[in-house]
């Protein structure tokens, strides 16, 4: 073997060993601390408050006075009665840009068990119908028929109280028989909900 191949191995070994065989060593570095300061995320949610229960109460056509309904299980409804379920939440909301949307939860009217084509009638017409209003610090009407903005702002909602209504109107029109497919039907409102999202 000649001497310039005896070289280039021995500088090729000599590498290998600088490297420390698994690249331990990088390229020169350096950093600085530019003290940047502290990031906080701000907060969203909805909870039950006291009272937990809500009331319920009834307007005939949807008009006139409402009268409480003590026990809404046992109130056989008619087409046209409105019914106006209320009651108190809890809203969060920090954040100098949050706003979020206040809305009826999806699935929160389903058809009774045993289900019939009469419980799925009224539920499916129900579920399309139905409606909330909302009052209180932060909130306000949404572009959306049925929901509200709730606007945190630089100074954020805290756990404040928002009073939600719940309004379901049994069907009711000038055409005859229109109706009839949700006669005798029945509806859970069990899974009764109101959900907050960001916008």
């Amino acid at each position: 073997m000649n001497k310039l191949v005896k070289g280039a191995i021995a500088t090729a070994v000599g590498s290998a060993l600088l490297m420390g065989g698994a690249g331990t060593f990088a390229y020169w570095n350096d950093s600085v601390g530019i003290t940047g300061g502290t990031i906080v995320a701000g907060n969203l949610a909805v909870a039950d408050a006291t009272p937990t229960d809500g009331v319920w109460t009834v307007q005939k056509d949807g008009t006139g006075t409402a009268t409480t309904v003590p026990n809404i299980a046992s109130f056989v409804a008619s087409p046209g009665d409105k019914f106006t379920y209320t009651k108190t939440v809890k809203i969060t909301a920090t954040g100098n840009n949050l706003v979020a949307t206040l809305a009826l939860t999806p699935g929160s009217i389903v058809a009774a068990t045993p289900a019939s084509a009469a419980n799925t009638a009224l539920a499916s017409y129900l579920t399309s119908t139905s409606t909330i209003a909302a009052t209180g610090t932060g909130v306000s009407a949404g572009t959306v028929a049925g929901t509200y903005n709730v606007t945190a702002g630089t100074a954020g909602v805290s756990a404040r109280d928002v009073t939600v209504s719940v309004v379901v109107t049994f069907p009711k029109s000038t055409t005859a028989g229109f109706e009839n497919n949700t006669k005798l039907g029945s509806v859970n409102l069990s899974g009764l909900a109101v959900t907050l999202n960001q916008q």
